[in-house]
Formats: structure tokens, C-alpha cells, sequence
């Protein structure tokens, strides 16, 4: 059995458990009929270190679907669930290969994904000149809606001219302003930053450096992570704290023991894209002066709602959710609105388009709010961790939002 009928079975199973406990507490409007049968794509990098965590992002998706059907919404809607990644994390050849399935499928209305921003970078030309509308649960590097690193940014990813994109999650210019007033109750005055070069992870670092001045930080130096002697350029500073732009590798990993072992006394801080559990329990030597600013709120400071489809998932799935979890279900639930408002048909992607970014306000699982015409999310809520015992993030504190 192909994992296209494995999905689709899966969600008619849990329409129809949802019927038999009476009801679900699905979000979306009134349904239509539709021509023909449409398909969202899902594409998530399903294998390498964060493989569990994008599966919950894709049950929440095929949740938010199930319970639509449950109640007798959106039955001609389909989802089709692509994997980006090899052992290691996201590829670009597939990444590249997902977005032309979706635009060469006369029934494809809508692509969820990807979740890292490089990865988007190489499937948003794609789906924008296929004019389908593309939800990312995250990707959230500058660049992809307002001007970036680059300067063709981000015309270059539109070549259709049209803004077919949008995030759940706030943009890594957002984050650094969040990563720097964490620094400031925490008591920095001189930071260092590294950055290990990539545009899209590596980004942050410039942002941070940027930012830091306006919270009473001097910037003390920066440099690539690669560069040698890093540890000595860092306390030749004498900065009180570094920050660390970059994608999760054992290169990264071994810096930041190294670092800590040097300067025992540094504050390090990472952004979001570093939050990972195999990442934060490599490092776990330097847990104890490890800080982390993320989007990703523990469960409890989620609204009413989405203990609701929370305790929908454990019943249903019988087993538990993950923040990223809701962050699936609302980009579904946010696609079929704007489906049904536009009464679309493959036809008719344009409009499917038009009405996403018409949706308003939203009072969703994730939080109130609206998406931007640049395609960024109006909801910009950071806490800032410590990390603790086994790579746990610990001691939440509201930065934002």
C-alpha cells in the first residue's frame, strides 16, 4: 500500500472516531462542494535528528484534516505526505524534487512546508510559479519575506511576482530581538558573536549584533565558526557572553564544549534553530551556561483551544504531542479556511492565495493572529530557556509577545 492510501485511510479512521465521540473541536468554517478532488502536499524532513518532532507536525496536519471530515467539511481534500530529508537532515535535490510533485499535480491546491529556511528557499520558486499557496511551519530566515542577506531577496524566491508564502512562526529578525533583550536581564555588556557563514542559520548572528547596541550590549567582535582559535579571540574580547548563528553539526557541537571548557565563566546563547534535543544533549558538558530563545512555548501557555486538540491527539494517536504538534494543525486548519473561501478548484489557485492572506485574525491553537501581507506572522512571542539535565529546556522566561 502506498503511503498516499496508508495517509488517507488514516484520516478516515479518525474521522471516524471523532464522530463516534461526538464531535471534534475543529476550527474550520462551512463546507461546499468541490470539482474535483484537491491535495495538500506536506513536505517535512521526516528522517535525520529532529525526525520525531516533524512527524507530529504532519499528525497535526492529518488531524486538523480528520476532524474536518468528522464533520462533513472538506471531504474532497487530501493530503499527501512528502519526506525532504536523508539520515542527515533536509536535502536540496529532494526538497527541489517535492515541490515539482506538487506542481506538476493537477490537484495539488497547497503545499505545506518546509521547515528549514534553506529548504523553502529551494521549494518556494518552484511553488510560487505554479502559483500554490505554501504554509511553512517555521522557515524562519528573514530573507524569504523582506529584504535579507542578499540583495535579489526576497524578489528571488517570487519569480511569478506574486507573494504566495507565508510562516506560523516569527522571522529570525523577530528572534534576535528577543535573544538580545535575554541577554540584557541576564546581565551581558559585551558580546561576541560567531556565525558559521551559511545564509540561512548562520543570518541570526548579524541580526543579534545588530540589535545588541539598542540594549545596552557593545558588540566586542565576531567572526566564522570555523576560523581557528576561536576561544582565544573570544576571551582576547573579553566579552561576557557569545552568540551562535548556525545549523545543528558535530562541528558546532564540539566548538561549543571547546568554548565552555576555555572560558568556563561565558554566557552561551543559541537561537531556536539550535534547540534541538540531539543538539542541546551534545553539548551537554556546557548545559549549565547554555541559553536559548525559541518561539516554542511550553504546552500550558498555548490557549484553551489547543488543550483541546492536545488532549484530541494523545486520545487519538495514544501518544504525546509536541508544541510543533499545534504548529501542523493550525497550518491545515488555516489552508482548508482558506479553501473554503475561495470555493477553489485546482483551477483556481489564485484564489486559494488571495483568500489566505485575506483570513484576518485568527484565533487558532497556536494564538490570535494575522498574517502580513510580506507573509509573516503578526505573532511575535519568544521565551528564553535554560537548558537542563538530558537536553531539557528549563526555567521559561516571556521575552515577548
Amino acid at each position: 500500500m502506498s503511503q498516499a492510501s496508508r495517509t488517507a485511510l488514516l484520516v478516515t479512521a479518525l474521522a471516524a472516531l471523532l464522530v463516534g465521540c461526538g464531535g471534534s473541536s475543529g476550527t474550520q468554517p462551512g463546507g461546499f462542494t468541490y470539482e474535483s478532488t484537491l491535495t495538500v502536499y506536506s513536505d517535512l524532513p521526516l528522517q535525520g535528528p529532529q525526525g520525531a518532532l516533524m512527524t507530529s507536525i504532519d499528525d497535526g496536519e492529518i488531524l486538523a484534516l480528520a476532524q474536518a471530515h468528522a464533520r462533513g467539511r472538506d471531504r474532497n481534500v487530501s493530503i499527501a505526505l512528502l519526506d525532504d530529508a536523508n539520515a542527515r537532515g533536509w536535502n536540496e535535490r529532494t526538497a527541489a524534487d517535492a515541490a515539482r510533485e506538487a506542481g506538476q499535480d493537477l490537484d495539488a491546491i497547497a503545499y505545506i512546508g518546509d521547515f528549514d529556511s534553506g529548504a523553502t528557499a529551494v521549494s518556494l520558486p518552484v511553488t510560487n510559479e505554479n502559483n500554490i499557496l505554501q504554509v511553512s511551519p517555521a522557515s524562519p530566515y528573514s530573507g524569504l519575506t523582506q529584504a535579507g542577506s542578499d540583495p535579489t531577496e526576497p524578489a528571488r524566491y517570487y519569480p511569478d511576482g506574486r507573494r504566495t508564502f507565508a510562516r506560523l512562526m516569527p522571522s529570525d529578525g523577530d528572534e534576535a530581538i528577543a535573544a538580545t533583550r535575554f541577554m540584557r536581564e541576564l546581565g551581558v555588556r559585551r558580546l561576541y558573536t560567531l556565525s558559521d557563514g551559511e545564509r540561512f542559520d548562520g543570518a541570526i548572528a548579524q541580526l543579534v549584533g545588530r540589535d545588541a547596541p539598542a540594549d545596552g550590549i557593545t558588540l566586542a567582535g565576531s567572526t566564522l565558526t570555523g576560523t581557528p582559535d576561536v576561544s582565544a579571540r573570544i576571551a582576547a574580547s573579553h566579552a561576557g557572553a557569545v552568540f551562535v548563528g548556525a545549523a545543528p553539526s558535530p562541528a558546532v557541537e564540539a566548538l561549543w564544549r571547546e568554548i565552555h571548557a576555555a572560558l568556563p565563566a561565558l554566557k552561551l546563547f543559541a537561537p531556536s534553530t539550535l534547540a534541538t534535543t540531539p543538539f542541546l544533549r551534545a553539548i551537554a558538558p556546557a548545559a549549565g551556561a547554555t541559553y536559548v530563545t525559541s518561539p516554542i512555548l511550553p504546552l500550558s501557555q498555548y490557549p484553551p483551544q489547543a488543550q483541546t486538540v492536545l488532549a484530541d491527539y494523545r486520545r487519538l494517536f495514544a501518544s504525546a504531542p509536541s508544541a510543533y504538534t499545534l504548529y501542523g494543525y493550525e497550518a491545515m486548519a488555516s489552508v482548508l479556511a482558506a479553501i473554503e473561501r475561495a470555493h477553489a478548484s485546482p483551477s483556481r489557485r489564485l484564489n486559494v492565495v488571495a483568500d489566505y492572506f485575506a483570513l484576518g485574525e485568527r484565533h487558532s491553537v497556536i494564538g490570535n493572529y494575522r498574517i502580513e501581507r510580506s507573509g509573516d506572522i503578526s505573532l511575535s512571542r519568544f521565551d528564553g530557556y535554560s537548558v537542563g539535565t538530558g537536553g531539557t529546556l528549563t526555567r521559561p522566561r516571556r521575552l515577548s509577545g
